[in-house]
């Protein structure tokens, strides 16, 4: 059988049911809706983890964040991992990523400071860690978005992780740095005149934080130049006799919301409908432990930051509209990418991917953003699988998917085999996971990268499990009757039962996703 090409098209930070194939009524996304009736729609996929750098590095190794090493935002991918990009270019693949890669760090703030345990001196600053191998230096400095500000001419040195061609866009909104920098200023002699909220248009009745009216028109946005380089690279390959790999990646609609042109006032935030949950805050819930209300009181403090804030029914509303706007605009771009791969003759040969690397609350329980508790609209992303190859058309998968089955379902479905260590399931094969593991260091790491402060969610057929590190209480949801995660059942006295068989049931887990990677020299 000839080997696809695989086109994966990434977004970031979407929850699933923003898009009209997952059932929202007012969100118009023809193009990935397209893949999902010619294709299969999984309902019920989940990240490893609900952070940006941990779970597209979980995504790219088929590894969780505690094997792979990536257990937090500010810690790279190893450059001696080894990326589903790595064995489909040993395959004879031409590998590409376009967007948003972010496998290394974006910023170089320094991180707090880590102090050996114990009592005594320190014998020597390389020896205060228990692995030397600390991830830093020029080799892992390649994606700090200030560096591509000041020289949008940097060099980087391919393959990145496996991937030949790469253009990156780093950062989000209007705010986007890295190859991007250097064609955005071969088209305008001023582009940061056109950017930022001190110099964004007027957007009479909008309120809510993070939001802006970009002054950048939609030909300059990223999101057109992540569209133009993609097409680029598909009419390039369509000279060539091998197969490729291309990964899409859109640093839309993550925060801040700046949709351009036609796209800010494509939906009217009075025509949104809000969550279910949202007049039912996350202090109502019963049982919640104090420590996972830390995300929450950080945000309202600085609702310019990353941390989740809650925000009034008008702003949601703008907020969730402006996010609507910068999903379409994607879509269009996916759209074109499709019509490319057409024209060129590809399309009958290639598998296209859609997925996402976290998801938002978006309203849930009155909140917007990230980080926080493990409601489905963070850690349930869409994913649809779309092979010309298959007879599947509109079908729904309601089986459970991981963010580390990604990379084994692209492998074997080249006919490779994947490498050893890689913890991930086909998703297109018998067999799949019964409870899929979340592994979260809690929000509490970016003061304190030793903080106590983790979270542990299981997500079976029916029910999510989270265990908050250091807390006697904890979390129970039937997401079969309760679908909207409204009532904790952790203390209820007829789920004692339940909760005991999903604790196990969560070792067993722990336990099978152990680190593999390493091999014996020698026959003991």
């Amino acid at each position: 059988m000839q080997q696809p090409n695989f086109i994966i098209f990434m977004t970031d930070q979407q929850r699933a049911d923003h898009l009209g194939c997952y059932g929202n009524p007012l969100l118009k996304t023809p193009h990935i809706d397209g893949l999902a009736e010619k294709g299969i729609r999984f309902e019920r996929f989940y990240v490893s983890t609900p952070i940006c750098q941990p779970n597209r590095a979980c995504l790219a190794t088929g590894q969780m964040a505690s094997v792979n090493g990536v257990r937090q935002n500010g810690i790279p991918m190893s450059l001696h991992s080894t990326t589903f990009a790595d064995v489909l270019r040993g395959a004879g693949y031409s590998t590409g990523l376009i967007g948003k890669a972010h496998y290394q760090n974006v910023t170089d703030i320094p991180a707090p400071a880590r102090v050996p345990p114990g009592q005594g001196q320190v014998v020597a600053d390389n020896l205060k860690h228990g692995n030397r191998n600390q991830r830093s230096g020029a080799a892992y400095d390649l994606e700090i978005r200030n560096r591509w500000a000041q020289d949008p001419q940097r060099a980087l040195e391919t393959p990145y992780y496996g991937f030949d061609h790469v253009r990156l866009c780093i950062g989000h909104a209007d705010q986007v740095e890295g190859h991007y920098s250097a064609w955005l200023q071969a088209r305008h002699d001023s582009p940061g005149s056109l950017r930022g909220p001190e110099n964004a248009l007027v957007a009479p009745g909008y309120s809510a934080p993070q939001c802006w009216r970009t002054a950048l028109p939609e030909a300059l946005y990223p999101t057109r130049y992540i569209e133009e380089q993609a097409c680029a690279f598909l009419e390039q390959q369509a000279q060539e006799q091998r197969p490729f790999v291309l990964l899409v990646s859109f640093p839309d609609p993550h925060h801040p919301f700046t949709p351009p042109g036609r796209y800010w006032s494509m939906y009217d935030p009075d025509d949104v409908e809000l969550p279910a949950s949202f007049q039912h805050p996350v202090e109502r819930l019963q049982g919640i432990p104090a420590s996972a209300m830390v995300p929450y009181r950080w945000g309202d403090r600085n609702r310019e930051s990353h941390w989740p804030f809650h925000v009034s029914e008008r702003q949601a509303r703008e907020l969730i509209a402006l996010n609507y706007g910068s999903i379409s605009m994607v879509d269009d771009a996916i759209g074109a990418i499709i019509a490319c791969a057409r024209q060129q003759g590809l399309d009958k040969d290639t598998v296209m991917v859609f997925t996402s690397d976290h998801g938002d609350y978006m309203g849930d329980h009155g909140t917007m953003l990230k980080m926080g508790l493990h409601y489905q609209s963070v850690i349930r992303v869409p994913f649809v699988w779309r092979d010309p190859a298959s007879d599947a058309q509109g079908k729904v998968d309601l089986r459970l998917g991981s963010a580390i089955d990604l990379a084994p379902t692209l492998l074997q479905r080249a006919g490779l085999r994947c490498p050893i260590g890689m913890q991930g399931l086909d998703l297109l094969g018998a067999n799949r996971h019964d409870g899929v593991l979340i592994e979260d260091p809690g929000i509490q790491v970016f003061e304190d990268s030793d903080a106590n402060s983790s979270i542990t969610t299981l997500v079976t057929n029916d029910w999510r499990l989270s265990l908050h590190e250091g807390e006697s209480w904890g979390e129970l949801y039937n997401l079969k009757e309760d679908p909207d995660e409204l009532h904790n059942l952790w203390l209820e006295p007829a789920c004692l039962g339940i909760r005991a068989a999903l604790y196990e049931q969560l070792l067993q887990r722990m336990i099978g996703l152990r680190d593999r990677t390493l091999s014996p020299t020698a026959r003991a």
